[in-house]
């Protein structure tokens, strides 16, 4: 179960990253709009991606946030799309250690088992992929094919 549990997050992680390397450079402040066309006040696309990483922390104890060597992003500050990649590898990695920890511990995570906090957090980051989609489609940013069409056949890619 463990080999197709970091399967699963392994394939989860690869769409995250590929969506940022195929967002132009502009996309990165992109911010989806309020019902008066007006942007609204939330995270611009890059903070985004910053909010998943620090989400993902959130779930791991302090000592397991430094083993994985992830940074804190300044609060309101818009990282770089590099920071944000390596954020994401680190914070894959880590996440990938705690699932395997808590699979052979027998472990728990809020009282929950290792299938709740990576539902949990597939969940949460695909709710945000579709945020930053809006975002990027209202900005009018031109999205690739391989945007966004690729983001979906990466789960029947070998």
């Amino acid at each position: 179960m463990l080999d197709d549990m970091l399967a699963v997050w392994r394939t989860h992680c690869a769409i995250n990253r590929f969506m940022l390397e195929h967002i132009a450079e502009s996309g990165l402040q992109a911010i989806p709009l309020l019902k008066t066309g007006q942007p609204g006040r939330g995270r611009n696309v890059a903070r985004v991606f910053a909010h998943m990483v620090e989400v993902r922390l959130s779930h791991m104890r302090a000592a397991e946030q430094r083993a994985a060597g992830v940074g804190e992003f300044e609060k309101g500050a818009t990282p770089a799309r590099a920071e944000l990649l390596a954020a994401l590898a680190a914070s894959d990695a880590a996440v990938s250690a705690q699932l395997a920890r808590l699979v052979e511990s027998g472990g728990l995570v809020h009282g929950r088992g290792p299938l709740n906090l990576l539902g949990y957090l597939i969940s949460h980051e695909s709710h945000h992929r579709g945020q930053i989609m809006l975002a990027l489609k209202q900005s009018g940013v031109s999205l690739s094919d391989d945007l966004r069409w690729g983001l979906w056949s990466m789960w029947f890619k070998d």
